[in-house]
């Protein structure tokens, strides 16, 4: 699934901890895509692409 700036996206950290937030960049290489995100709970990560749960409809 392809992701882009802007989209709000629910992603894993370590083995059992989600997080919601907004992608700000996308690294692409020919390996695999590298994510920056802000999550809602204030802090910014650097995700690859395979740690990204689902797409989550933008919040109102």
């Amino acid at each position: 699934m392809r992701y882009s700036r802007g989209d709000v996206v629910e992603f894993k950290i370590g083995s059992n901890e989600k997080h919601t937030g907004q992608v700000r960049f996308v690294e692409e290489d020919y390996n695999e895509n590298i994510f920056y995100v802000d999550s809602f709970s204030g802090w910014a990560y650097k995700i690859p692409e395979k740690k990204i749960i689902s797409r989550v409809s933008k919040i109102r």
